[in-house]
């Protein structure tokens, strides 16, 4: 077995039971979608596949970085995953920020998202390009204001995979030009 399928099975592990919002799908689907997108960089399918570890799993970044370690990725490379997971988890969250409103905190974390480096850029376009997705075909009600705000992100997140980022941009145009959001 690889290092990436033994990760794989770690991941599934730690997520067990969770699903897809909305849907009876595995929230591994989610995952190894935006891992597939992702891999289009060095790391990116290992990134993509533990995105949303620190924020959905009890898993730390410390256990992280020991069942990297352990399932073959040298030191180097786990703190290239682990870094960019810990940058893609969400700071501006209501426990951390309980007197701060929803708006603001959102305002916070698309700005900080800017800052972030550019494999955590890249995974962020993989994640949106699968949430777009979700977006339109479980959440129509909500999805055109979705999409403009996040084409809005991503144009101020332009240091990632530039063909990954003009995919994004492509598929949020194309989709705020349907006929029902006109």
């Amino acid at each position: 077995m690889s290092r990436e399928e033994k990760l794989l099975e770690w991941v599934k592990h730690r997520h067990e039971g969770q699903l897809i919002r909305r849907t009876a799908e595995p929230y591994l689907n989610h995952l190894t979608a935006v891992a597939g997108f992702a891999a289009i960089i060095s790391l990116g399918y290992e990134i993509g596949l533990c995105h949303d570890l620190l924020e959905e799993t009890g898993v730390t970044k410390l256990q992280l970085q020991n069942q990297l370690r352990s399932v073959g990725y040298d030191d180097q490379e786990t703190l290239l995953i682990s870094g960019c997971v810990s940058e893609l988890t969400n700071v501006f969250t209501k426990e951390s920020f309980p007197d701060v409103d929803k708006k603001t905190r959102k305002k916070r974390e698309a700005a900080r998202l800017t800052y972030v480096s550019s494999a955590a850029q890249t995974v962020k376009y993989a994640d949106l390009l699968y949430n777009i997705q979700w977006v339109l075909k479980y959440d129509l009600k909500h999805a055109k204001k979705y999409l403009q705000k996040k084409k809005f992100l991503v144009l101020s997140m332009n240091c990632g995979n530039q063909v990954l980022h003009e995919r994004v941009i492509k598929t949020i145009e194309d989709a705020l030009r349907m006929p029902i959001f006109n």
